[in-house]
């Protein structure tokens, strides 16, 4: 057994057969091992990042409905509610007219595509919850680097936020 044991690189940008590269060991174990857990990790990171696009994109959508070319949005339109009682017939749980509004401010919160694009594979929808609750864009986007950066799980993250992390690194 060498340095390289269980070792399993995965390829950014890479898909199907080519997104994980293996380096063979004498422990055939362990390299089972560290290739099936690579792939699940693989098809977790696919999975979060599809499901924060849908989301996303949900909130784009709702956000060009509501405005219809305007700069803002009418009062008095049921469309949250009449849209969450179909999605909820169609697609079950998930779609409640909360939610609705949470992908709605998401896409506000986080219209430059480019900038959540390239955090949100290694951030969770509950990640983006819980910017979504910092009303300073310039903190907002401080907590979205650092829990990129940072590796913070969503739990690291609500504490620095309910404890304003950022807010007191400024006065320091």
């Amino acid at each position: 057994m060498g340095n390289n044991e269980g070792i399993v690189d995965i390829v950014g940008g890479q898909s199907g057969l080519d997104s994980i590269v293996y380096r063979e060991t004498s422990d055939l174990l362990a390299d089972a091992k560290a290739i099936i857990d690579s792939g699940r990790d693989i098809a977790y990171q696919s999975v979060n990042f599809a499901m924060v696009a849908t989301y996303w994109n949900l909130g784009k959508r709702i956000v060009i409905e509501e405005q219809k070319g305007e700069k803002r949005a009418k009062y008095g339109t049921r469309l949250m509610e009449q849209l969450s009682v179909l999605l909820t017939e169609t697609y079950g749980k998930g779609y409640s007219v909360r939610s609705l509004r949470q992908f709605r401010q998401f896409y506000l919160n986080f219209s430059d595509k480019e900038k959540w694009n390239t955090r949100a594979p290694f951030l969770t929808w509950s990640h983006f919850r819980a910017l979504l609750r910092v009303n300073n864009p310039k903190a907002r986007d401080w907590y979205l680097r650092e829990a990129q950066s940072q590796g913070w799980a969503v739990r690291t993250l609500e504490r620095n936020i309910s404890t304003q992390y950022y807010e007191r690194l400024l006065m320091s």
